[in-house]
């Protein structure tokens, strides 16, 4: 049985509350009108800030994030993210206001364990502006920059940094032509 109050039936008022609810428990602060659909796993042991406004579309494919002790994760506002999110925060991932995450999409800050003994590979900080939007099954590696209202082409593997006012693509990922922004224009609405 579904009740309805307005656009909303019961069914979705409740998901939307525990959306927000979840968000605010595993956040160290959570902006208003944070939603999740579906299942979002959050192992939050370092510091993790959630804007307002931003939302977790997880239904076809679960989606995680991690953020370990002393790390910090932000997410700004107006900021979405499709299903099969993989997020591995180790020390520092930022990720800019009005930005579109596609889905089975993997942004990681460290390899998590060295590839042999002469690895010195430590976690770098990730950097993603504003109004940046990332296609499917982009894998977003270490020391990552990538700039305001840049477009990352499905599939890329981000190994450096993406200049501001791009699409980028390929494996690695590189600059593939200037896009026009300007920097009023947001991608999707409010």
């Amino acid at each position: 049985m579904s009740v309805s109050y307005g656009r909303f039936t019961f069914g979705k008022l409740v998901a939307v509350l525990k959306g927000a609810a979840i968000l605010a428990i595993k956040a160290d602060s959570a902006g208003r009108l944070g939603r999740i659909s579906g299942t979002l796993k959050v192992r939050n042991k370092g510091e993790l800030v959630v804007g307002r406004n931003v939302s977790f579309y997880a239904k076809q494919f679960p989606s995680s994030i991690s953020v370990a002790k002393g790390a910090k994760l932000r997410i700004g506002n107006n900021v979405f993210f499709n299903y099969g999110l993989d997020i591995g925060c180790t020390k520092s991932i930022h990720i800019g206001d009005d930005t579109i995450i596609g889905p089975m999409v993997n942004l990681i800050d460290t390899n998590f364990h060295p590839v042999d003994r002469d690895d010195r590979s430590m976690s770098k900080p990730i950097f993603v502006g504003a109004n940046v939007w990332i296609g499917r099954g982009v894998v977003i590696l270490p020391g990552v920059t990538i700039g305001n209202n840049s477009v990352i082409a499905a599939g890329s593997v981000v190994t450096r940094d993406i200049p501001a006012n791009v699409l980028a693509g390929g494996t690695p990922a590189k600059a593939i032509r200037e896009l026009n922004v300007s920097d009023d224009w947001i991608r999707r609405t409010k």
